[in-house]
């Protein structure tokens, strides 16, 4: 947005977007972006904030998962090793197939609930 400062920068998984938008929409009318943005979110956000920082807080104690890897397993869930591998080529690195095992099964505990 034009005059607004620049303070900082790192990927949320869709839950918490989607409650950040809910305050400002309290707060006021959203822009268009932030409205489109707000209809997305609240249609395909899949867990609650806290499970969602639950499942994040998991997946960051497993090897070699960044922060944009961990937040997209978070917003898709992945159900199948290979889904786990794709979320992998965001930072354009490989998994190996134990891995994303071991992503499925810990996203598999959140899944559905």
């Amino acid at each position: 947005m034009i005059g607004k400062e620049h303070i900082s920068q790192h990927p949320v998984p869709m839950a918490e977007a989607l409650d950040i938008l809910k305050e400002r929409k309290k707060a006021g009318e959203l822009g268009y972006e932030q409205d489109l943005a707000f209809k997305h979110a609240e249609k395909y956000a899949a867990l609650s904030v806290d499970k969602a920082k639950k499942l994040s807080e998991e997946l960051s104690e497993l090897p070699g998962m960044s922060p944009k890897v961990i937040v997209k397993d978070v917003d898709i869930l992945p159900i199948t090793e290979a889904q786990a591998k794709n979320t992998f080529l965001i930072d354009k690195a490989a998994i190996e197939g134990a891995d994303a095992k071991k992503v499925v099964e810990v996203v598999s505990k959140y899944k559905g609930k």
